[in-house]
């Protein structure tokens, strides 16, 4: 599987490689090739390097010229549709700057594009962002957990009974694996004391039995939940059925506490502007271009001026199929009664029980075209 950065790199690069050089198809470059005509061509790519975009630097893989190709079919649409004209556009590359904030990764002769491929991702939010775009105030900051703030009781019920299995087992046998890597993981209890042991280092919780979820918190490290404490309970608790009965429950009880204080919120607040960051909506209007082996949709995202004021929200509400939480936001344009539905899934990132959960934005059901209109031909951007 390819890093994520060498495919979303190779996404953005192939649409600029192929404006640049006028290459739809057949393509065989090696990607040292590929880079010189990117960094001769795009600015931006200065600094970047082979192993930014290739996993081998010698040639790119199947998966890696999937991209490539897409990407130039999606070149080859925009000249198609007249989007982009000149025969020699001028090219900004953005992507490199991630802590840029900016909706779109590539600028061609002024006209800014957000390229996507695969995924129906939009936004890796974490909840606080998602609770400032509902309620439109900037209250909650970065790091608010969910169950920390949602449900404290149930999430220090789902600890203890995670804590209670774990010791049961232990106390039969020692937990002993290693990581893709080959490095070692062992969880023991011994004396009341859980010892875990993550590559010849070690991290202590004393009096295990009576620990709550605020002890292990304080006495653990990321490092050591994620590698050895989250490892065990995905190999060892997976269909536990205490353990799975309580983290639903704290999901179904966060949840309920989450949508009603939105709910209240909503209320009074139906702005258009507090759904700017939800549909990236920026000062200047832009591109969103989806493209796949079989499709490609290219769409224009209003100006903030231009965006549709008759877009409400209509429903808020949680759902817990199984053990995660899913927060669903239904949305409306009045005018055409056109229905999209966003599914905001918040899950832990890096292990269960570890570090703040994210809360990833999903389309649910609907389309984009609530607000975005999809490309006929020719550049309408405002």
């Amino acid at each position: 599987m390819l890093m994520a950065d060498i495919k979303t790199h190779l996404r953005e690069l192939s649409v600029g490689y192929g404006l640049a050089i006028n290459k739809t198809d057949d393509f065989d470059a090696t990607p040292e090739e590929f880079l010189k005509e990117c960094k001769d061509n795009i600015n931006g790519c200065t600094h970047l390097s082979l192993n930014k975009i290739s996993s081998n630097i010698g040639t790119f893989n199947k998966e890696e010229m999937a991209i490539i190709e897409n990407g130039l079919r999606l070149a080859a649409y925009l000249k198609e549709k007249n989007i982009i004209t000149t025969a020699k556009p001028d090219i900004n590359w953005d992507g490199v700057n991630t802590q840029s904030g900016n909706a779109y990764d590539l600028v061609v002769d002024g006209i800014s594009f957000s390229l996507k491929e695969e995924s129906f991702i939009l936004q890796n939010m974490g909840l606080y962002q998602l609770l400032n775009i509902i309620i439109d105030e900037k209250k909650y900051q970065k790091g608010l957990h969910i169950f920390e703030k949602f449900a404290p009781k149930e999430l220090d019920e789902w600890f203890i009974a995670s804590r209670d299995e774990i010791i049961t087992i232990l106390t039969k046998n020692p937990f002993s694996t290693s990581d893709s890597s080959g490095r070692s993981i062992n969880l023991s209890y011994v004396d009341d004391e859980l010892k875990l042991e993550f590559d010849g280092c070690s991290n202590l919780i004393s009096s295990f039995k009576s620990c709550n979820y605020s002890n292990f918190k304080h006495q653990t490290t990321g490092k050591f939940r994620e590698k050895v404490f989250s490892k065990f309970i995905n190999l060892n608790l997976g269909g536990n059925k205490k353990y799975l009965t309580t983290k639903k429950h704290c999901a179904e009880v966060a949840g309920f506490n989450l949508v009603n204080l939105l709910k209240k919120k909503v209320l009074k607040q139906r702005s258009p502007s507090s759904l700017f960051e939800l549909f990236r909506i920026e000062e200047k209007s832009y591109y969103y271009a989806k493209t796949t082996n079989e499709m490609i949709d290219v769409y224009v995202v209003p100006s903030q001026k231009d965006f549709l004021s008759k877009i409400e929200i209509t429903e808020i509400v949680s759902s817990v199929p199984q053990s995660q939480l899913n927060v669903i936001t239904t949305l409306k344009n009045i005018e055409t009664n056109v229905v999209l539905k966003f599914r905001n899934e918040i899950r832990y990132s890096h292990g269960q029980l570890n570090g703040t959960p994210e809360a990833k934005l999903y389309i649910d059901e609907g389309s984009l075209l609530i607000a975005y209109d999809k490309v006929k031909s020719g550049a309408i951007l405002h």
